[in-house]
């Protein structure tokens, strides 16, 4: 029909039509006279719904369609589309029969001016630095001599030809473990995650190199996985990224600890030359000579020097003698003089002690003087103590309880709780009872009471 929708709709006269009638004639009419298209257009009110069907408006300056992308097709999509992106679409036209609604059936999508691919790569990275899995703050520094050496790439390619040719050529005494994985694909990128798990679940490396030769973005693609870049991440054993031709930059460069331009570097970064080391060691050992040279040299001299220095010890021992000569003279001076100092002390306290007779004589009169002085005042303070005690003695006995026994009164105690008895309603029937009189004591027992 040359791009002319042919609509093939009954006329009034045959009567109405449903509504499901008309909506199913648009759609076959659309089946039949409209295929697919790419469509180029701006991604609005972007919707990823639960079963992971995307959903979105495509629109331009003057119209907008509304377009659904099935799990399936979305799944291949290399990039993430969200609103505000100019896209090209692949699909095809169809009416939704429940809404009657026109729809565009999207089954592939790629972004506009900029290769898909160029954009998930942009995303990808920005999201993962945003993480922190690019900081150099992370990275680590390579072993200087490995013995173990990992590598994860494809079994028989080029680049892993060429890294074991160096590495052996630059140290035949290397131990290198490959882990083959693909690095091109489907199902590429799981398979070198696997690998870097797997190596370090092993343990025996101390480097890992991963990597492959070069290719278009479309082959080097694995490396941009972001499964890939986590387990290089997550890697605890240094990891050196060894990916195409010294212009390719993969997403797996930037989170590994060093980038090697391409793997034939890898290997020459990851351990040197075995030759170089022996002629390094060499220029070391003679540079060490030379300066344990210069220093024997060095101390040759200060012994010289200190050797003209020191005197004969036969000497040292005459002065020696000297000192000590002089030191026991003025010792024997000192000892004298503090001898002299002693004896006229001595002297003098003689002289200032008197006779031991006249000492006693004097000391017996002292103690005839304080023994009589003694015995006056013991005499007197017992004079005193007697009188005291007497009318102490006096004012005791007129106060005592037994003189009022003397005139007619007793003292009654109960038994039962050794108590004076002072109110007869104290005392119960057949209560015990103890009479003190001024001469004696009575017992009775209550057998009544009058109160």
């Amino acid at each position: 029909m040359n791009g002319q929708l042919d609509f093939s709709i009954r006329s009034r006269r045959s009567g109405p039509i449903s509504v499901s009638d008309l909506v199913r004639m648009v759609r076959d009419a659309l089946d039949a006279n409209l295929g697919e298209h790419w469509v180029v257009g701006e991604i609005s009110n972007a919707r990823l719904a639960p079963s992971n069907h995307f959903y979105f408006t495509l629109k331009d300056s003057r119209s907008a369609i509304n377009v659904v992308m099935f799990k399936s097709a979305f799944n291949r999509m290399r990039f993430k589309a969200v609103d505000g992106m100019e896209v090209i679409v692949r699909g095809r036209v169809q009416i939704f029969e429940q809404r009657g609604a026109l729809q565009l059936y999207a089954e592939e999508m790629e972004p506009r001016g900029v290769g898909a691919l160029q954009v998930a790569f942009e995303q990808l990275k920005r999201r993962l630095e945003a993480e922190g899995l690019f900081d150099r703050a992370r990275k680590r520094a390579m072993p200087y001599l490995p013995r173990r050496i990992g590598i994860v790439t494809a079994r028989g390619g080029a680049g892993l030809r060429d890294m074991l040719r160096i590495l052996f050529d630059r140290f035949p005494n290397l131990h290198v473990i490959l882990r083959p994985a693909k690095v091109q694909g489907d199902g590429a990128a799981q398979e070198i995650a696997d690998a870097i798990a797997d190596l370090n679940r092993d343990g025996r490396a101390e480097v890992l190199i991963v990597g492959r030769g070069g290719g278009s973005l479309e082959d080097l693609w694995a490396f941009n996985e972001e499964i890939v870049a986590r387990a290089i991440f997550q890697s605890a054993i240094p990891v050196i990224s060894a990916v195409g031709h010294e212009v390719d930059y993969t997403i797996a460069d930037f989170v590994a600890d060093l980038r090697a331009p391409t793997p034939t570097a890898a290997a020459q970064m990851v351990v040197p030359s075995q030759a170089e080391l022996t002629e390094r060691v060499a220029s070391l050992g003679a540079s060490l000579a030379g300066v344990m040279q210069r220093e024997l040299s060095g101390r040759r001299e200060s012994i010289d020097d200190l050797a003209a220095r020191i005197r004969h010890p036969g000497v040292a021992i005459a002065g020696a003698r000297e000192r000590v000569a002089g030191i026991e003279g003025e010792l024997a001076d000192a000892v004298s003089s503090r001898i002299a100092e002693r004896r006229r002390t001595v002297r003098e306290l003689r002289l200032r002690l008197r006779s031991p007779d006249a000492m006693v004589r004097e000391m017996r009169l002292a103690a005839s003087r304080l023994g009589n002085s003694l015995v006056h005042g013991t005499v007197s303070a017992l004079e005193s103590r007697r009188r005291q005690l007497g009318a102490l003695a006096g004012r005791l006995d007129a106060l005592s309880p037994l003189k009022v026994l003397d005139r007619g009164y007793s003292v009654v105690i109960n038994k039962t709780n050794s108590r004076a008895v002072l109110d007869a309603a104290t005392v119960k029937l057949d209560d015990e009872l103890d009479i003190r009189l001024a001469r004696g004591r009575l017992s009775a027992r209550a057998t009544g009471r009058t109160i």
